[in-house]
């Protein structure tokens, strides 16, 4: 027979769940997975990984998903350094995280969120001194704005973005959607992205779309610098920029 050791773990990015597989026909090799897994645990101690130890008649994947269905949505991963890989990059908070979490808490026009995303990222930097995510802001006519978040709003035009999941989670007498929200309790930063969200929703929320643009419209600011009256249209607004602006 041959030894199944597999360490499980939920990718939100994907929307499946991975698993580091090791076969061995003896049962030797679990001491090294178990040392495996108390590396992982040890570098992402606020996760959650699943342990698991089977016997099959052979060494594939699909021998596994035959003797136990538990698995047949699992994606096996066969090398820990590309397995460690994923889980960091599952952990990276992106600019789509941070429009999913205030879409689900409030209704919002395409242009809306992207004045709010980008007072949120001034906000962030101000207190933290590091971006909270990586996607540019580029200089447009109506503002900074964040290029992959306008190709995948942009079908709404000037309507409210629709949320279709219904599934609620109160924090701070606050609703979020559970499932949103989830992304960010598995980062070491959580706290840090919603109360500062908070407090941009809390400052800015009530603002219409046009008084948000004339915000970030200011004279002399990281947009009013870049985009020089339409000549520097579609040019990044440099974070060094931004970061100075907001810590003034």
């Amino acid at each position: 027979m041959i030894e199944h050791f597999i360490i499980l773990y939920s990718d939100y990015k994907s929307g499946k769940r991975i698993a580091l597989h090791k076969s061995d026909e003896k049962i030797d090799g679990i001491a090294e997975c178990v040392k495996t897994l108390e590396t992982l645990k040890a570098e992402f101690e606020h996760l959650t990984f699943g342990f698991h130890h089977l016997q099959t008649s052979e060494h594939s994947w699909d021998s596994i998903v035959n003797y136990d269905k538990f698995f047949s949505d699992v994606t096996p991963i066969t090398n820990f350094k590309d397995f460690k890989e994923m889980i960091s990059d599952d952990l990276m908070i992106s600019a789509f995280d941070i429009a999913n979490l205030l879409t689900s808490r409030m209704q919002l026009t395409h242009l809306k969120l992207q004045k709010l995303i980008y007072l949120f990222y001034c906000k962030f930097v101000k207190k933290y001194d590091y971006r909270p995510f990586d996607e540019e802001f580029y200089a447009w006519q109506y503002g900074p704005v964040i290029k992959e978040l306008y190709e995948k709003y942009k079908i709404y035009g000037r309507d409210e973005i629709e949320q279709e999941d219904n599934d609620y989670l109160i924090l701070k007498d606050k609703p979020f959607k559970l499932s949103v929200f989830s992304k960010f309790t598995k980062t070491p930063i959580d706290y840090k992205i919603v109360e500062t969200l908070e407090e941009t929703i809390k400052e800015y929320g009530e603002y219409s779309a046009f008084s948000l643009v004339d915000l970030t419209h200011v004279e002399d600011g990281p947009w009013d610098i870049i985009y020089k009256n339409g000549l520097g249209r579609d040019e990044v607004i440099p974070h060094n920029l931004i970061h100075q602006s907001c810590s003034d």
